[in-house]
């Protein structure tokens, strides 16, 4: 079976049909822009077997679909057609190719219910003798865990490093929320830092709950700390970094400042105040109660 996949920004609706498919060979289209290009390099690096091809514009169906023709040129090939990812156009452009055919399609639901509740699930459609389409018996599917940190790292980064502890109060924090996550959440890194940025930009913690992410920013608070927080995660866990779809958290010892709460709200920033925090000790009961509360209504945790 030959996957077709189409690159954008966000390449894990992209690798997860991959990894739960396990096709043979995986083409990868993506536009003449270099982000697309390099978006898709690191996305073949981490399925294995497959192929990249340009289809230049990115918004000229017409174009995209003469592209896809071309590079699968045999009508009878067992080809599944992955619609989630790349432009609009890309993705009409490919379901015109595979109504032609007759190739099945998959869509990864990006959105949907959060917390405990949330779930990576796969829809697989098919058209009939008609050309109706119509969904898959047993579709839609809920995917299982299918990646690591890493995976999500490499899968947006063109590499990353881990820094050692230096033991200073704010990893102090940092350790202390680490541990008392640790618990309930399938995987969890500490102070990383993308390659290429001088240390201008540092990941305090990322967890993993299944397929999901989360990105925390740790302060012991002080004036200007929330401004200074809300910057520095909204830079980490950019689209550019760490895409569109990971969970976004403030972790402080101190109340952040009001006046950055509705700021925090609009950026879909999750806001958890630690009151009870002494340096150097593990999260009080009302404080880890607090802080696993909040993010589990963000992140599936168990």
């Amino acid at each position: 079976m030959i996957l077709l996949c189409l690159a954008g920004e966000q390449p894990i609706p992209n690798l997860l049909p991959a990894r739960f498919l396990q096709p043979a060979q995986t083409l990868i289209a993506h536009t003449g822009l270099d982000a697309s290009r390099k978006s898709a390099q690191r996305l073949a690096g981490l399925i294995g077997n497959a192929r990249l091809f340009s289809i230049g514009d990115g918004y000229q169906i017409p174009r995209i679909l003469n592209a896809l023709l071309r590079e699968i040129d045999e009508p009878e090939e067992d080809v599944v057609v992955n619609l989630t990812g790349g432009t609009k156009p890309m993705a009409l452009a490919a379901f015109e190719l595979a109504r032609q055919r007759h190739y099945p399609v998959v869509y990864y639901q990006t959105e949907g219910p959060r917390g405990r509740n949330q779930k990576s699930m796969l829809y697989r459609y098919r058209f009939d003798e008609q050309g109706q389409l119509c969904l898959e018996e047993g579709y839609p599917r809920e995917l299982p865990a299918l990646i690591t940190l890493d995976d999500y790292l490499k899968a947006h980064l063109d590499g990353y490093e881990e820094k050692p502890p230096t033991k200073t109060s704010g990893e102090m924090l940092e350790d202390a929320v680490a541990q008392a996550l640790k618990p309930h959440v399938d995987e969890i890194k500490q102070r990383v830092v993308p390659n290429g940025v001088k240390d201008q930009v540092e990941i305090d913690l990322l967890v993993r709950c299944g397929n999901h992410v989360g990105v925390f920013e740790i302060k012991t608070g002080g004036e200007g700390s929330g401004k200074k927080a809300l910057d520095q995660l909204t830079t980490s866990a950019a689209r550019e970094y760490l895409g569109t779809y990971a969970a976004r958290f403030i972790v402080t010892q101190a109340s952040l400042e009001d006046r950055y709460k509705p700021l925090a709200s609009a950026l879909r920033v999750t806001v958890i105040e630690l009151k009870e925090y002494r340096p150097g000790k593990p999260l009080s009961q009302s404080d880890s109660h607090n802080l696993l509360t909040l993010v589990s209504n963000i992140l599936p945790t168990h």
